[in-house]
């Protein structure tokens, strides 16, 4: 008969199964609720909060089907061994075993140290991919592009790969100029300055100095640096100045070669 399938007959397996999932909602709810509460007081902490939220509610739904595996005869041992592995050691050490939840270990320290967070610009340079990192989940770490596509990486990638984190600090590159030899210097100096200066992606806290790197029969080899935010507003800071820049010297009879 059916009845010699449940430990403590079927009436009790349902009532059971129903109040230990009705719990196991509350306990859902309460984790949420003070989830919501420490993103709210630590914001500097939000990638740590979620994944934190995210394991242990984890934990809580796999102990409540286990609580009603237990008691269905054929899946009692099943059961067994499943509570058996809940303590946090067996579960580190179960997870971090297995090649495929490697990435739940990895994105568990990325979380917990956090070398970048959700909203980062990152640069990963060993692979050339860049992105603003919008979510870390149980495996991936998800980049959005400035093209607007995500990138999905493991997160045992992300956990050993070199990141330059662009929301940190600056990032500056070099605009190369070739000047005819009758170029007025102090006058190429001027309008880059004053073309810089306008841009609001750029940082003028630092001078934007023209140098001679050489000087040949054409005339000189000179450079600039501009500084801004991230590599993307470096992008957008160059598109917009270089026509400017070039209208400004033509039209000051200052030529390229």
């Amino acid at each position: 008969m059916i009845e010699n399938y449940f430990e403590n007959g079927i009436t009790f397996f349902i009532i059971s199964s129903v109040v230990t999932i009705i719990l196991a909602c509350i306990a859902d709810k309460v984790i949420k609720t003070l989830n919501d509460r420490f993103n709210k007081k630590y914001e500097d902490r939000i990638t740590a909060n979620q994944y934190l939220y995210l394991t242990v509610r984890l934990i809580v739904w796999v102990v409540a089907f286990t609580i009603i595996l237990k008691q269905v005869k054929p899946l009692s041992s099943l059961g067994n061994t499943i509570l058996g592995a809940t303590s946090i050691i067996a579960i580190a050490v179960g997870i971090a075993a297995q090649t495929t939840f490697g990435n739940y270990i990895a994105g568990f320290f990325l979380a917990i140290h956090q070398p970048f967070k959700v909203g980062d610009i990152i640069f990963i340079k060993e692979r050339g991919l860049s992105g603003i990192v919008k979510e870390i989940n149980f495996r991936h770490t998800i980049l959005l592009t400035q093209e607007q596509t995500e990138i999905i990486i493991p997160n045992t990638i992300m956990n050993t790969a070199v990141v330059e984190d662009m929301s940190s600090g600056k990032y500056s590159e070099i605009i190369e100029l070739n000047l005819k030899g009758n170029t007025d210097l102090f006058k190429a100096q001027e309008i880059i300055s004053s073309i810089a200066q306008s841009e609001p992606m750029i940082d003028n806290t630092r001078e934007t100095k023209l140098v001679i790197k050489a000087i040949t029969k054409e005339g000189y080899k000179a450079c600039f640096p501009i500084y801004t935010r991230s590599l993307w507003d470096y992008g957008d800071a160059r598109n917009s100045i270089l026509p400017k820049l070039y209208k400004a010297l033509e039209d000051n009879g200052i030529e390229l070669f």
